[in-house]
């Protein structure tokens, strides 16, 4: 996984906490399984790949 990234960067801030470096940083690694077995997107902050535009902070398509 790629490096973790600020709250304030995030362009949706009321759900940050379901995005990976969240994620990460809580150490929840069953559900980030769960939410990048299938990437389409990409966080322009931390690289990370997601199934969901809803799993990164600036999502940009694969």
């Amino acid at each position: 996984m790629a490096t973790e990234t600020k709250n304030d960067t995030c362009s949706v801030r009321e759900e940050h906490q379901g995005h990976l470096c969240e994620l990460e940083s809580q150490q929840e690694w069953d559900i980030i399984k769960q939410v990048t077995d299938q990437p389409t997107v990409r966080c322009e902050n931390c690289g990370n790949v997601a199934n969901s535009p809803r799993n990164v902070c600036m999502p940009t398509d694969l």
